[in-house]
């Protein structure tokens, strides 16, 4: 322990350590053993961190390889980590902050989201299980950062351009009470929603959920949402669009799922896709495209998964 005593005098300052006590002209300086410890502690203080990032993860081998598992499934492409990500699931900077978010919590929430949220649109993860599940859970836990509100992060959409897709007949809604990301939904209104109603959409960039289901919609129409960069999740079943019209998804770099069911659509068509690298699903039941077209699609994108349809199992061979 060090004990210090200072006393002013003509140029003399004196310092007494433990039971030592040294005078000299000016000053005086005085350590016990433990004295080179203390400098250091002095000298060694980390730098703050820069408001709004998330403070770096422990290099630990479980949290690397966390980080890895995240990556290889294409966590990244729903999810942002202090601004680098999709939007179309929650931000996960700050979601090991929270106290109900425990590894436990997100061995479930992995492997089966619907056990918290039974209205969650993430997929299961079953393939991921034993030390990359328990990795990945650790790594999730860890993300304790600050980031700014998806409020404060996210424009708030025209009122106008709202008025012009309700008064379409479409529904305009907010992903959550603290997620101000937004889904539009014109599906119900059927053959009614034509190409005009997608106009006021061109503004509206935090739109993550479009669905233009069994409407009237074609490949005119989909020069509206070309810019709708942050789209996630985009229905087209049923609709007039070919293979045209889907040169306009081209730039939609953060789509996940695209549903084609029943349009009219060829392996032509599916050129216009293959820069989708985050596409996870992708549905063409009941369209011209060809198993070789897939195949040629998944060399650009190997871990989508394609439903070409659903085929009857032949009934058995009587005896």
């Amino acid at each position: 322990m060090i004990a210090a005593k200072l006393t002013l005098g003509t140029k003399a300052i004196a310092l007494t350590v433990a039971s030592a006590t040294i005078l000299t002209g000016s000053l005086v300086a005085a350590s016990a053993w433990a004295g080179p410890q203390a400098s250091k502690k002095q000298t060694s203080k980390k730098p703050p961190l820069k408001t709004g990032t998330a403070p770096a993860a422990a290099a630990s081998p479980q949290l690397t390889l966390g980080k890895k598992v995240y990556a290889d499934n294409g966590c990244g492409a729903c999810h942002a980590i202090s601004g680098k990500g999709g939007a179309a699931g929650p931000d996960l900077t700050t979601t090991g902050a929270d106290p109900k978010h425990t590894p436990q919590w997100f061995a479930v929430q992995i492997a089966t989201p619907k056990a918290h949220t039974p209205s969650s649109t993430m997929p299961e993860f079953p393939k991921i299980k034993g030390a990359e599940l328990a990795a990945l859970s650790a790594y999730l836990v860890s993300l304790k950062g600050a980031t700014a509100s998806p409020a404060a992060a996210v424009a708030k959409p025209d009122p106008a351009a709202v008025a012009k897709i309700e008064k379409f007949g479409g529904s305009v809604r907010e992903l959550a009470q603290n997620d101000p990301h937004l889904e539009v939904d014109y599906h119900m209104q059927g053959a009614s929603v034509t190409d005009t109603a997608l106009v006021p959409l061109a503004t509206m960039k935090s739109v993550v959920q479009l669905n233009l289901g069994k409407t009237s919609v074609t490949d005119a129409g989909l020069v509206h949402i070309k810019g709708l960069t942050n789209l996630a999740e985009l229905h087209l079943e049923g609709t007039k669009i070919t293979d045209r019209g889907l040169v306009n998804l081209a730039g939609l770099k953060n789509l996940t799922y695209l549903n084609l069911y029943g349009d009219d659509i060829t392996d032509a068509g599916l050129e216009h896709l293959k820069g989708l690298t985050n596409l996870k699903n992708l549905y063409v039941w009941q369209t011209k495209v060809t198993q070789a077209g897939v195949d040629k699609l998944k060399t650009s994108i190997p871990k989508l998964d394609v439903v070409m349809g659903y085929d009857v199992p032949a009934a058995p061979a009587k005896k």
